[in-house]
């Protein structure tokens, strides 16, 4: 596998439509759980390996396989949707059918073209690099590229389905860089027929037993303090999942 291709920008339409489409898709579950405590760290299998990975706040639980497939509709086919996280109070709002964007919530995901491919650091930093790079000058051309594949899935699945319009992006560059982890930022508007929501998300990508993951970690966009939170976040969940597969 060429790994100097990997890419996730193209990714971040449909993961950003499961903030404003998530409560409808949702409906149709008919169980809606307690909040849930907090959770040990969990192992899920990613290429043959049983990978921990803990939860990236302390407000934020891991949904479960029978939610989990809610989320299944908003991760790219080019991706495996392995975990997904967010604060139980959400979980019990949009399983009810409720339709306001997400305020936090966070995704791990495996490249289905790398899931099976052992990574050394060497190949990791190529990797690293060649995501940097699609949070520079190619940004906006991937994203809009990503919206319209996006629209068309949507139609595909409905032919009533409300277009997405996703606004100029607002890159944030490297959030940090480290020897198996790398996290780039990015706060993208987002609209369908409701006001226009305004989005900050971490790309962490990282190297875990030799395989390759990607964590989205998403928030409603206030002020600069919601960008030292998803920075912050974003290297401690990061550090935790290193740290849990050791």
């Amino acid at each position: 596998m060429d790994l100097s291709r990997f890419r996730t920008s193209r990714n971040l339409p449909l993961l950003f439509a499961g903030t404003v489409f998530l409560g409808t898709a949702a409906s149709a579950q008919t169980a809606v759980p307690a909040s849930a405590k907090v959770q040990e760290p969990q192992t899920f299998r990613v290429g043959l390996k049983s990978i921990a990975i803990p939860s990236p706040s302390s407000d934020m639980n891991e949904i479960g396989s029978d939610y989990r497939v809610v989320l299944e509709t908003f991760a790219p086919a080019t991706n495996r949707l392995v975990a997904a996280f967010n604060r139980p109070e959400d979980l019990h709002q949009i399983l009810s059918g409720g339709t306001a964007p997400l305020p936090r919530y966070a995704l791990v995901e495996v490249p289905r073209g790398a899931e099976f491919v052992d990574v050394d650091s060497a190949a990791f930093k190529t990797v690293a690099d060649s995501v940097a790079k699609e949070f520079g000058a190619n940004l906006e051309a991937d994203l809009k590229k990503g919206e319209d594949d996006l629209n068309h899935n949507l139609k595909e699945l409905n032919s009533n389905s409300t277009s997405v319009t996703m606004g100029k992006p607002f890159p944030l560059g490297t959030l940090f860089s480290k020897p198996d982890a790398a996290a780039f930022g990015i706060i993208q508007s987002i609209s369908t027929t409701g006001p226009e929501t305004k989005m900050a998300v971490a790309v962490v990508v990282l190297r875990a037993q030799n395989r390759i993951l990607v964590l989205y970690l998403y928030s409603i966009y206030k002020d600069e303090s919601t960008v030292q939170w998803m920075r912050t976040t974003g290297e401690q969940w990061a550090d935790a999942v290193l740290a849990a597969n050791n």
